[in-house]
């Protein structure tokens, strides 16, 4: 169905060469006068207004501020027979969408209302992500009945409200990221930009000109002047994530953007300022990296203002039954598939679990198990939890394994074999044992496969 079009103005040449422009893509009606249109405006919802100003219509911003009560999300294109320095302006700041000289080309005509339609649907998109995000990042329905979680939702929510560089720190995986969009969207910049920024995933030498932006001709491929995430964050929120892996050159050029609110782009001489809070995270032991002068300690004092630290999930045992039930139903929307819950043996797996890699972790593992399960409830067959040894471990048997029986062990390997194509080495490191240990368990337990050199 097309979009319904009103247009304001008398019937003459003008208009009927509007009405010939648009009637192909558009429903019209044509109201002689203001009071005609407020009169359909009030029985009937049209896309757009295109209003030709004529010397009996009087002042364009107060005819402009009756149409928007009438109906404030529907935009405006104001016409007349003079383009007017003073009459443009007080049509701009009234609120029309774009402003047209008579005669009408027919084509200019077409291009303004077209381009007003689609400014309007980005702005109710926009519109509507917002009120999403209010609903993703409400605070109160963050999971955290363990008191380590619980410490840290108070400080979000105290932080929130003040304008100072906020250090995230957790390891991988405990949501340093939605804590970031938590903190912007519950603060008095939630209207204003949020920008992500990953550090260790963008060269050094891209980062440089990522975070600052560049002018054209400053390195080979510059064809043109870039604006920078500093510069899009203005007034907004810049998330910096995994900052430690910022080089010290880059380091220096962030501290005097956090203490002077400037910076250049690369390339330039122009300074320019920005009104962007940062909040910086890490999964690294920062004050280490201070100690063994790898990271600034000027920078490390100027970004660890005000401090938020996420527990990981071995330390929230409380949550992990009621973020597992979460995900699960998340997920299963999400895979268009009915889950209704867990059986007792998987949900005491989850909860012994050591969670090297969290809530990240967590997710990816009840993924797996939906898409791996027959039925609606999750049973244990259908949930691998890797043995992932940390720094300096050494594990021949994780006690997962151990508690398994003979065939649950065999399954779990023989699973892991062919998520990892057959290769034992790489099947050992998922299952967290030495390939020497994998090797004698394949062994004993009888597997084999035609790509192996020799059956065993």
């Amino acid at each position: 169905m097309s979009d319904s079009l009103l247009i304001i103005g008398e019937l003459d040449s003008d208009v009927r060469t509007c009405a010939d422009a648009l009637a192909q893509d558009f429903n019209l009606s044509l109201a002689a006068t203001i009071a005609d249109a407020c009169n359909r405006m009030q029985k009937e919802a049209y896309a757009l207004i295109l209003f030709d100003v004529r010397e009996s219509s009087g002042p364009v911003a107060e005819t402009l501020r009756t149409l928007q009560q009438l109906s404030p999300s529907t935009p405006v294109i104001v016409a007349s027979p003079c383009g007017q320095a003073d009459l443009i302006v007080d049509a701009v700041k009234a609120g029309a969408a774009d402003f047209l000289t008579r005669p009408f080309v027919a084509e200019k005509l077409k291009l303004a209302v077209h381009r007003a339609l689609e400014n309007r649907s980005l702005k109710n998109e926009i519109d509507y992500l917002r009120r999403e995000q209010d609903v993703i990042y409400d605070t109160e329905r963050i999971i955290s009945t363990s008191p380590a979680m619980q410490q840290a939702m108070e400080s979000i929510r105290r932080l929130a409200q003040t304008e100072s560089t906020i250090l995230v720190t957790g390891e991988t995986g405990t949501g340093k990221s939605f804590v970031s969009g938590n903190i912007h969207f519950n603060s008095p910049r939630r209207r204003k930009p949020f920008i992500k920024v990953n550090c260790a995933n963008i060269p050094e030498t891209l980062l440089e000109s990522e975070l600052f932006g560049h002018e054209r001709g400053a390195f080979t491929g510059a064809d043109k002047t870039r604006v920078g995430r500093f510069e899009q964050a203005h007034g907004g929120t810049l998330f910096l994530d995994e900052f430690c892996e910022l080089s010290f050159g880059l380091q220096s050029k962030l501290l005097r953007v956090l203490e002077d609110k400037s910076f250049e782009r690369l390339g330039g001489n122009k300074t320019i300022q920005t009104d962007a809070r940062v909040i910086a995270a890490t999964n690294r032991d920062i004050e280490t990296l201070v100690s063994q002068g790898h990271f600034r300690e000027d920078l490390y004092y100027r970004t660890n203002v005000l401090r938020i630290h996420l527990p990981p999930l071995r330390e929230r045992a409380a949550d992990i039954e009621p973020l597992a039930n979460y995900l699960l139903a998340k997920l299963g929307r999400s895979l268009k598939k009915r889950m209704d819950g867990f059986s007792p043996e998987v949900l005491r797996r989850l909860h012994d679990y050591d969670w090297p890699g969290n809530i990240r972790q967590l997710s990816n593992v009840i993924e797996r198990a939906i898409l791996m399960e027959e039925g609606t409830c999750i049973r244990p067959e259908s949930v691998l939890l890797p043995q992932i040894r940390r720094p300096g471990e050494t594990m021949e048997a994780p006690p997962a394994m151990l508690r398994l029986t003979t065939a649950q062990e065999k399954e779990m390997i023989v699973r892991s074999l062919e998520e990892n194509l057959w290769i034992q080495k790489d099947a050992a490191r998922q299952l967290g044992i030495s390939p020497r240990a994998l090797n004698y368990r394949v062994r004993k337990l009888g597997i084999a496969h035609h790509r192996w050199r020799k059956n065993i």
